[in-house]
């Protein structure tokens, strides 16, 4: 199975910032919680977000059916 990339570049920097947010926010910082469960949580789902910004592909955005990227006209 082939992956068609579907997250636009915009779309790629925002994952990015908001996936090392995360991750500063949970383990690096006790500003949202205390709590090593939820640390742990908020560092998994911002190195989820990273990776499928880095891959470009999203696979809520597959199943919804929705693309942010802008194919090139030939």
């Amino acid at each position: 199975m082939k992956l068609h990339r579907n997250m636009g570049l915009y779309d790629q920097i925002f994952r990015t910032i908001m996936g090392l947010a995360l991750i500063y926010l949970g383990p690096v910082s006790d500003v949202l919680t205390s709590d090593t469960l939820s640390e742990s949580l908020l560092a998994g789902v911002g190195i989820m977000i990273i990776i499928s910004s880095l891959i470009g592909w999203c696979p809520l955005y597959h199943i919804a059916g929705f693309n942010s990227h802008r194919r090139k006209q030939s």
